[in-house]
């Protein structure tokens, strides 16, 4: 891995020389808020890097491809409320440099739950230090606020700090141990559940919803999030990693395999997961769950749902779509996935939050109609959701990219919350439904 420290003196010795240089009146005048500066660095594996920094805030992301990493530590801004995404916007727009990490919760305007008391309706930050690693090379992008650099005492604050944020210690990680795992709702309860949303989707024009239940693990002491994360990691090497650690104590994480969108300029690309099936060691089992997936009525209607709403928004945007691998096998760690790629061109440029705001929830976390599957989630679930199933993920003037934040887990005090959801259509089942979450929820269990 590189060397940290050498790294550190590196970036202050190269900054203050260049400081020497600069003309700071003309500076101000510029009308950027922010000044970046970018220091090309030892290609690095970003998720080596995330156990051994110090300070918080703490945003990681790796896209599934594992062509993006991003790393940001500390914080300019935080934006909490939906209504601030045009400031969000305004600032990427003047500045190419900036980047925010970061999520929104899957409904805004659900009941709140003690459990994400300082998540609020979102929470993206513009880091104060960003690692960023592509195909390419890794660079390190130092923000400053141009107030803050703007006379030589402040200059000299402001590399005391940087040094602070470039201090790397390893964690030293907790042994905890699980002490009583409870379910939310009970096995009783589900049956009820399903029965309730079964009944409406027989009985309205309500064609899909998706229930979610979770579990809470209590430990003997504080969870160690960062020990969750690295265990976990290990199984979801072809998924998306997410880690959001605003610094209050609490930790949300995620290791999904759903795309909700890639944007680039006008180039978009989509992610349809649904339909499931668990895996096998053995190797004919394993191709038989598949048989199955690929093969079961239910699955495939529940799965072409997803792909249709998502072509009907795109065809209502104007764009050309392309279909690939339609209705293909995604063979994760413990489950496996029906998978429909879409890809599409705008028909003119659009921004995260438009497409915020016209993909989520997909009927692959929400339902179809959604407005009709909200109300039945709404009234069956017995808890928030949260960011569970929410997007997540990082915005640029470049790019913006979002998974959606399903197979994930938040850690609060002694406690660690476990998620799992599965998509109802005519045709579904309490008990194989809750075989299908439990299934979701393994890589967690089985890390513990």
């Amino acid at each position: 891995m590189i060397n940290l420290l050498e790294l550190k003196h590196s970036v202050i010795r190269q900054l203050s020389e260049h400081w020497k240089q600069v003309d700071f009146d003309g500076l101000s005048k510029d009308k950027k808020r922010f000044v970046t500066y970018k220091f090309k660095i030892e290609k690095t594996k970003l998720s080596n890097l995330l156990g051994h920094v110090i300070h918080r805030p703490l945003n990681y992301f790796k896209s599934k491809d594992n062509g993006k990493e991003i790393l940001g530590i500390g914080s300019h801004i935080t934006y909490t409320k939906k209504y601030d995404y045009n400031k969000l916007l305004g600032l990427i727009e003047s500045d190419s440099d900036l980047t925010f990490l970061g999520a929104q919760r899957f409904n805004s305007n659900s009941k709140r739950d003690e459990a994400w008391a300082g998540f609020d309706e979102c929470h993206f930050t513009l880091p104060k230090i960003i690692f960023e690693t592509t195909n390419e090379a890794t660079v390190l992008k130092v923000v400053f606020n141009k107030k803050s650099i703007s006379t030589e005492d402040k200059r000299s604050n402001a590399l005391f700090e940087l040094e602070a944020y470039l201090n790397f210690i390893r964690h030293d990680f907790t042994i905890t141990r699980p002490q009583e795992i409870s379910t939310y709702p009970s096995k009783d309860q589900w049956s009820n559940m399903i029965d309730y949303c079964l009944t409406n989707i027989e009985k309205t024009p309500l064609e899909k919803v998706v229930l979610a239940r979770k579990e809470i693990v209590e430990f003997d002491r504080l969870a160690d999030p960062m020990a969750i994360f690295e265990k976990n990691m290990k199984n979801a090497t072809d998924s998306y990693l997410m880690y959001l650690d605003p610094g209050d104590g609490k930790v949300f994480m995620s290791f999904t395999p759903e795309k909700l969108f890639k944007l680039n300029q006008r180039e978009i690309s989509l992610d349809c997961l649904a339909g499931t099936r668990p895996r096998s060691n053995d190797f004919e089992a394993d191709l038989k769950f598949q048989s199955e997936l690929m093969s079961s009525e239910k699955e495939l209607n529940e799965h072409r749902i997803v792909t249709r709403e998502i072509q009907e928004k795109l065809s209502s945007m104007g764009a050309e779509i392309r279909i690939e691998n339609k209705e293909s096998i995604l063979k994760l760690k413990f489950i496996q996935h029906l998978h429909t790629h879409i890809s599409a061109t705008l028909s003119e440029r659009s921004n995260f939050a438009v497409l915020l705001n016209a993909f989520h929830p997909t009927p692959a976390v929400g339902g179809r109609p959604w407005e009709m599957a909200k109300k039945c989630i709404e009234e069956a679930e017995p808890f928030d959701r949260g960011l569970y199933a929410g997007p997540m993920g990082y915005i640029s003037a470049e790019s913006s990219e979002f998974a959606v934040a399903i197979r994930s887990a938040l850690t609060e005090d002694t406690k660690l919350h476990l998620f799992g959801g599965c998509g109802l259509v005519t045709g579904s089942e309490a008990e194989s439904e809750w075989i299908e979450t439990q299934n979701k929820m393994k890589n967690f269990e089985i890390s513990l």
